[in-house]
């Protein structure tokens, strides 16, 4: 084979999200809502992915906190062609109907139409040719015939963009060329910080100290670490500064113990038999270990592990990652 067009792959199965993996962003992101904000009085409607008109663009980002919205006024139907790729419908496998779900109009699974007390189901189609036929326009998105064999993208230094599919894409190149979006914009989605679908702890970033402070709250040793270890979209220059153990949380009821610890850990503050996703990292960022586990469990850890502080990170379905500092004895 072509050793350009091998690398190409090699690179493409890096960057990619794993098979099956769930790729989803907030449709609504409150840290945008500024009622002060003058937007226009100018009537070009939009329907939100909330499934709400507004009266322009601009009312819909600061008014409403939407981040991604189609031209025109909602009508309550799948005809709004609103893409539900931020919509998290569970991890079962009923077959639900035919959507339009990150760009293109996709076979929905999940365990039910009904989120957070919203009914989605008006907007499902009963065929996909019914879907490709009315939402032609917001297919678009999505252009395989971008492919480029012949295009080699770097992909150790995030220069996030983000795409008609309302995802957050590492580059310009990455987005055209290996993910086959259409348009963006320069720089991440609004409201995405952690998306697990991005880590990838086997890529390799370089080994260099070029500290920046992610949208986590954690200090990651180079945007390469932030995007690939931590799963960020979203950084600034520099380590993060005054960061106070009981800052790496929002909640500060939840405790990790013993600690220090030396062959266990204990996660205290979450209901009992909730599956949560803990990982251990150094305080550069580098993972050590990562499991599911329920809460209430002891979770073991490695054998091999060099004494030294670390931060543990916790993931619930559905909330952001909380982090701890410990001491391993």
């Amino acid at each position: 084979m072509n050793p350009i067009l091998l690398s190409f792959f090699m690179l493409l199965a890096l960057a990619l999200p794993p098979a099956g993996a769930v790729i989803a962003q907030s449709c609504i992101d409150s840290s945008l809502i500024d009622l002060d904000m003058m937007c226009p009085a100018l009537w070009e409607p939009v329907c939100g992915c909330d499934g709400e008109t507004y009266g322009n663009d601009c009312q819909a980002v600061y008014y409403g906190g939407v981040t991604t919205w189609v031209a025109g006024e909602c009508t309550g139907t799948a005809l709004d062609c609103l893409d539900l790729g931020g919509i998290d419908f569970g991890a079962c496998d009923m077959a639900m109907g035919v959507v339009m779900f990150n760009g293109s109009c996709t076979f929905l699974s999940g365990c039910g139409w009904d989120v957070n007390g919203v009914d989605y189901s008006v907007y499902s189609f009963e065929s996909m040719e019914a879907c490709q036929s009315n939402c032609a326009e917001a297919s678009e998105c999505i252009d395989p015939s971008l492919a480029d064999p012949l295009v080699v993208c770097e992909v150790f230094t995030p220069m996030p963009v983000c795409g008609c599919d309302s995802l957050t894409h590492f580059s310009e190149c990455v987005a055209t060329y290996m993910d086959f979006v259409s348009d963006y914009t320069l720089g991440p989605c609004a409201g995405d910080c952690y998306d697990e679908a991005r880590i990838n702890p086997d890529m390799g970033c370089p080994e260099v100290e070029d500290p920046v402070c992610g949208c986590d709250g954690l200090t990651y040793s180079n945007s390469c670490m932030a995007w690939y270890t931590g799963g960020v979209a979203q950084w600034t220059p520099g380590p993060c500064e005054n960061v106070d153990v009981d800052e790496y949380t929002r909640d500060v009821s939840i405790q990790v113990y013993p600690n220090p610890a030396a062959d266990y850990l204990h996660v205290k503050g979450i209901p009992a038999d909730v599956p949560l996703e803990l990982e251990l990292r150094t305080l550069s960022g580098k993972q050590w270990a990562r499991a599911l586990v329920v809460s209430g469990e002891p979770w073991a850890l490695p054998a091999a592990l060099p004494a030294g502080m670390y931060i543990v990170r916790m993931h619930m379905r559905g909330e952001l990652p909380m982090s701890r500092r410990v001491i391993v004895e």
